[in-house]
Parts: C-alpha cells; sequence; structure tokens
C-alpha cells in the first residue's frame, strides 16, 4: 500500500478521543492501580482486532499484551507504553490533571507526555495497519505495562513469558518530541544507615550520634572515586545525595540516620563492584571512628542500555522519521531509564526511544502534549511497522 494511502488511516479524532479517555483514569504510581486503565487498553485493541490478554500482577494492577497477528516469517515488532504515571503534587494545575482538557492545541493532564499520549500513538498505528488490512510478516506486538514508573513490574513479567519473542526492535515512546535515542543511562540506587545510640540531648556524650556518623560517611563517600568509561551518547557517571532523615527530637541524641543516593552510570560500570566499593569504604570506616555503625541497602538496580546506532532498525527507523518530520534525527543518549532494561538484555533486541511528548514536561505540573506532535509519533509508528514487518 502506498504511504499516502497507509497514513489516512492515522486519524487526529482517534488520537484526541483515546488519549483524553486514558487521561482520566487515574493510575498514579504508587500504589500504581493500573487496573482499570489496562483493561481500557485492551478493550479498545479488541474492538480493533488484536489478540489480546490482561495480565494481572495484583486485584489492582495489570499489563496488556496484545499482537496484531502476521504470517511469522519475520520476528516481531514490539511497541511498549507503560500505563502508570507520577502523582500530581501539590502544587495548583492550570486544568485538572485528569480531565484530559484540549486548549492551545494540546492535551493536558497528568501522564499525556509521560507517557500515555505515546502509547495511545502507539495503539492508533495498530488501529491503522489492521483497518489497512496491510499483509504484515512479522507480528506487531502492543505491550502495556505497569510499574514503570518504580520497579519495571509489567516489563520484568511480560519478558520472562517465553511466547515474547523474538522480536526485531522494541519500541518505546518516552517523551523526546520525536527525536530518536539508543542508549540510557543505568540507575543504581543505595539507602545508606547509620545506627547509633539515644541519650538526654544535654548529655550527649552518653549517646552515639548516628546523625554526625552519616556526616561522615558522606563526606567519604563524596571523595570516593568511582572508575567509567565516557560514553559518546551517555557522557559520564553521576552521582547525588537526594534525601536525609534522621532523629526524633530535638533534645534526644539520634540513633538512626537514612540517606538516599541516586547514581547514574554508563555501559561498562559494574553495579556489584560499585556496592563492594561502599561497603568497603563502611568497613573502613568502621576501623577509624569508635562505634561507627552503619549498613547500604539497594532499593534500584537498572543496568545501562544501548544499541548501536549502525542497527538496521534504528537506520530504518531515522529514515521514516524523516520522511513524517522532514529532517533525519542522529541517534542519542538519554539520562533517565525506561522498560527496555527489561525487555532489551532478554530479547537481544535493538532499542528504539521515540516518544510525541516533551521530556522537560515529564513529572512536572501542568503536564500535556501537543496534538500535531501525537500525530506525527502515529504516522512514525504506522509506517516504521508497515516498513519492518512486511
Amino acid at each position: 500500500m502506498e504511504k499516502k494511502n497507509l497514513l489516512s488511516f492515522v486519524k487526529e479524532t482517534d488520537l484526541v478521543k483515546f488519549c483524553q479517555e486514558i487521561i482520566r483514569i487515574k493510575s498514579v504510581n504508587p500504589p500504581g492501580d493500573e487496573l482499570q486503565a489496562a483493561e481500557y487498553v485492551a478493550s479498545v485493541l479488541r474492538k480493533i482486532g488484536l489478540e489480546v490478554e490482561v495480565i494481572k500482577h495484583s486485584p489492582t494492577r495489570a499489563s496488556v499484551l496484545a499482537r496484531l497477528k502476521s504470517s511469522r516469517k519475520k520476528p516481531a515488532l514490539l511497541y511498549n507504553g507503560h500505563l502508570d504515571t507520577v502523582p500530581v503534587g501539590s502544587e495548583k494545575w492550570i486544568h485538572d490533571p485528569f480531565e484530559g482538557a484540549l486548549s492551545e492545541g494540546k492535551i493536558w493532564g497528568r501522564g499525556t507526555a509521560d507517557m500515555k499520549g505515546g502509547l495511545v500513538a502507539l495503539i492508533v498505528a495498530a488501529k491503522a495497519l489492521a483497518e489497512a488490512r496491510v499483509p504484515l510478516q512479522g507480528d506487531l506486538i502492543i505491550a502495556a505495562t505497569a510499574g514503570e514508573e518504580t520497579d519495571s513490574l509489567g516489563a520484568t513479567a511480560l519478558a520472562a513469558r517465553p511466547d515474547l519473542g523474538p522480536v526485531q526492535a522494541v519500541v518505546i515512546p518516552e517523551p523526546s518530541y520525536n527525536d530518536l535515542y539508543v542508549a540510557e543511562k543505568g540507575a543504581f540506587w543505595l539507602e545508606l544507615t547509620t545506627q547509633g545510640k539515644t541519650a538526654h540531648g544535654s548529655m550527649p556524650e552518653m549517646g552515639r550520634n548516628a546523625v554526625m556518623m552519616m556526616v561522615a560517611l558522606i563526606a567519604e563517600l563524596s571523595k570516593m572515586t568511582l572508575t567509567y568509561k565516557e560514553h559518546p551518547l551517555l557522557g559520564g557517571f553521576s552521582q547525588s545525595i537526594n534525601t536525609i532523615s534522621g532523629g526524633v527530637k530535638t533534645n534526644v541524641v539520634p540513633d538512626n540516620c537514612v540517606v538516599t543516593v541516586d547514581m547514574r552510570t554508563v555501559p561498562g560500570q559494574d553495579h556489584r563492584a560499585i556496592l563492594k566499593q561502599v561497603q568497603d569504604l563502611i568497613a573502613d570506616l568502621s576501623r577509624r571512628i569508635p562505634d561507627f555503625k552503619a549498613s547500604v541497602k539497594v532499593t534500584n538496580d537498572r543496568a545501562p542500555v544501548e544499541t548501536s546506532p549502525n542497527e538496521p532498525a534504528v537506520q530504518t527507523f531515522a529514515d521514516i522519521v524523516a520522511e513524517v518530520a522532514g529532517e533525519r534525527p542522529v541517534p542519542k543518549g538519554v539520562r533517565y531509564y525506561t522498560d527496555a532494561v527489561a525487555f532489551v538484555p532478554v530479547l537481544k533486541a535493538p532499542m528504539i526511544i521515540c516518544g510525541p511528548g516533551d521530556a522537560k514536561l515529564a513529572h512536572q505540573p501542568n503536564e500535556y502534549v501537543e496534538i500535531s506532535k501525537l500525530v506525527q509519533a502515529a504516522r512514525i509508528y504506522t509506517l516504521a511497522a508497515a516498513r519492518l514487518l512486511q
């Protein structure tokens, strides 16, 4: 089918309707509550004609796995978007975050950019291919996943299924303003705890101050050298101490202090080696400081993921972005992580991140997605699937 004829099946009215409807379904994580959003996506995909399965993770949490069936002469193409959003926050929004308001050529609401808008564009692409009766040689798989904002619960469960692969690429519409990314940093989060002994604030010598222990630990952590090789798309390693809590009262010597550390890693770094370095640092402080007691716990462990920009699927996708958007993107890297960390290592497939949202709006108040970018994204996904699966 000619490109012009195929793209006539991508309807702006579908994009707006589906996006508004899914924005009105709250799926804030924590706690998640993605079940209703999953059931909505499943119902739309069934009407389109896909084979659909809702995978429940708990009574209130679920993911969706759907296939637009083919002759299966080629590997499938996996389109993955997540169902959960971050919380709204305390700041007052211009529009109700769960209304899906239309204004200024934009759809407003929590998740429009990150990434329900992108998920809807994937669905509309599948609808266009189904309605146009494009003869596919590989399945188009739509995976709508739970838990990306915390632990990739849904993606991890789906990636473990023996019937998922093989796939020739994993496409994820995280907010990129329809630019193209092929690498993402890893995330390694640590929780450091120091433990002391309480005492009356007027007699500090009778206690062991956990906050002051943490001061010493933070000072050493900030001086610790972690080796890495600068990555051409991702840059270097970063570390940020982002929360701290300790003590119970002004007149009580604190017996506990907890700090969380956000480390963003690049390919080549070993998270186990980093943990060992921190454990050795704690052991050294225990030898040097009387009564020093500390522990470390890993709370998030996501490896960096990268795909060569020269991969054929990446080059084909870049060609299609150029056809639709008018400019050929140069593949880049992103600092955030995605569900790719669950899918790509298991499926051994190239990763492509390209989505209609603006990354600067992710997790921000007054989030929106431009309707023109939604249409552009749906056209890109439609042509990409037709090109790669025919």
